[in-house]
């Protein structure tokens, strides 16, 4: 009986010699170290492993992939560059009150038509300005680039239900506003070139 309990004791006292660690020798100062052990080289081993990356979401990045009231401005002016006005503001507007006011809609492509006749076709177009009012309201400007004359677009955004909708809109040729330059008044004529003021 003595046997396997003596037996149990030297495997024991193995396992515990292999879970210690070994002590380091002390190298003499002028050996050498031992040469690396080369090995065939692997074609498949020489190419280097693919890279991983992680790319954690920010809150501007979600902003960015749901901007609806860019994505609609886009599309807006997308259409106006087609000369498709209709198609452009049936877009713009779908969802919205403003539609409810049928002269007011057909007043506003009639002006934005002669606007495009005067100020030249529209090229495309950039963001000027981003304005949140808390969490559900935002203002957009931004700057049709017209053949001639650049435009400036103001739209405002409204998220009701969880769905962006444009609520109101403006539209002029006022640049100097986008200056921080002060208002002039209408008998101001400092803005003309020296001779021809009057």
């Amino acid at each position: 009986m003595k046997f396997p309990i003596l037996l149990s004791l030297l495997l024991a006292t193995a396992a515990l010699a292999q879970d210690k660690p070994k002590a380091a020798t002390p190298k003499p100062a002028d050996a050498k170290p031992a040469p690396a052990e080369t090995k065939p080289a692997d074609p498949k081993a020489a190419e280097p492993l693919p890279s991983v990356t992680t790319s954690v979401a920010t809150k501007q990045d979600f902003l960015a992939s749901a901007d609806v009231p860019g994505k609609m401005a886009a599309e807006f002016f997308g259409l106006l560059e087609k000369g498709q006005i209709e198609d452009a503001y049936a877009g713009l507007t779908k969802g919205s009150k403003m539609i409810e006011k049928p002269e007011d809609m057909r007043l506003l492509k009639q002006k934005t038509k002669e606007a495009i006749e005067v100020f030249g076709t529209i090229v495309g177009f950039e963001m000027f300005e981003t304005k949140p009012v808390g969490t559900r309201l935002l203002r957009r400007t931004y700057l049709s680039l017209g053949s001639e004359y650049p435009l400036r677009w103001r739209f405002y955004f409204y998220n009701a239900n969880s769905r962006w909708r444009l609520i109101d809109m403006r539209v002029d040729d006022k640049l100097t506003g986008m200056f921080d330059e002060p208002a002039e008044s209408k008998a101001d004529d400092t803005h003309l070139p020296t001779g021809i003021q009057q």
